[in-house]
């Protein structure tokens, strides 16, 4: 609901005057919206340049710090840091990469937002089940995809995780280069 059409994003004229074919414009502000609906939002997107441009983004059009990156190359101490200020509800929104896809409890996100496809069931349903970790609660997430190729393969990841089909694991046997290394 974001575009009508993605064939035709729109969005601010590029360096040469021509319009820019970005759904950022769009995003951004339903990015906002969600996140003030919400008491704890958890963003996922698929790099450390786009958590921290997201998080810069929303805080300006916010005019507050209402998010804050987390990610592999920030230091431990600071990414417990910003996980205690989610959990205490200190700052509504988090926006992450796969740094918080697994093994963190995060207490009580209302929201998991994916921007851009995540690439996998196992790591959709990894993601939106951050949400909703209370009794009798469902996990609720959004995706939001960048371009017409993310929106095939969003919406193909996200009819296999309502399905539950998810990918099967595959061991190899005798990985001698796990052993060379």
């Amino acid at each position: 609901d974001l575009v009508p059409d993605m064939r035709e994003l729109g969005g601010a004229p590029a360096a040469d005057g021509e319009p820019r074919q970005s759904i950022w414009p769009a995003i951004y502000p339903r990015l906002l919206e969600l996140v003030r609906a919400h008491r704890s939002t958890l963003v996922f997107v698929n790099s450390r340049r786009a958590a921290e441009r997201v998080a810069h983004r929303l805080n300006d059009l916010a005019e507050e710090e209402i998010a804050r990156a987390h990610h592999g190359s920030i230091a431990r101490e600071q990414r417990l840091e910003i996980e205690e200020m989610l959990k205490t509800g200190r700052l509504p929104a988090l926006v992450a990469t796969s740094s918080l896809e697994l093994g963190i409890d995060m207490g009580a996100i209302d929201l998991v937002v994916q921007v851009e496809s995540p690439k996998s069931v196992a790591a959709g349903l990894q993601r939106v089940g951050r949400a909703g970790h209370h009794v009798d609660a469902a996990s609720n997430g959004r995706f939001f995809p960048k371009y017409r190729g993310d929106l095939l393969e969003t919406a193909v990841v996200v009819d296999r995780m309502r399905e539950g089909a998810i990918e099967h694991t595959r061991v190899p046997r005798q990985p001698l280069d796990v052993l060379a290394q």
